[in-house]
């Protein structure tokens, strides 16, 4: 009997380090070290319908991550509209790069003028030299006074 509880309390030490051992181990966090903050503001004066596109600095970096996209402009609501808004590489039309559609919101209205925003998350990567592009896409109207921020990491 004395022999069976002691390999009884034995097995159940084994477990018991095996359980810590597994806690223990470590995971690699992408965030840090490698991967720094990376933000950049843009805007642009869009005259005419159409394509309205606000290009930020190429990047300059191995590789950036743009998690965050924030834009406001305003537009006459009489005629116009807006179709998209979309994030891309570069502005070149028809689309031959990866790109994250990005959802618009209205914030403020008066007068046949609207007010509309984009505050969103996304994914999307640019490797050294490609110049990320926010592309606001409107009929019938312009999409005037365009801000916006892109936000995300790069690695370093």
């Amino acid at each position: 009997m004395n022999r069976l509880v002691f390999l009884t309390v034995f097995a159940i030490s084994a477990l018991c380090a095996q359980a810590g051992h597994a806690a223990a181990t470590e995971v690699e966090n992408i965030t840090d070290p490698t991967w720094h903050p990376y933000q950049v503001y843009a805007s642009t004066n869009c005259a005419s319908a159409g394509a309205c596109t606000v290009e930020f600095p190429a990047i300059t970096t191995t590789r950036t991550l743009v998690t965050h996209a924030s834009c406001r402009f305003s537009m006459s609501t009489t005629y116009g509209y807006v179709n998209y808004a979309e994030l891309n590489h570069g502005p070149v039309e028809p689309l031959a790069n990866a790109f994250n559609n990005l959802p618009l919101f209205t914030f403020s209205s008066k007068d046949s003028v609207a007010s509309y925003g984009i505050n969103t998350e996304t994914y999307l990567f640019f490797d050294n030299g490609t110049v990320p592009a926010i592309v606001i896409y409107t009929s019938d109207a312009n999409a005037g006074g365009v801000s916006c921020t892109l936000t995300g990491y790069y690695k370093g």
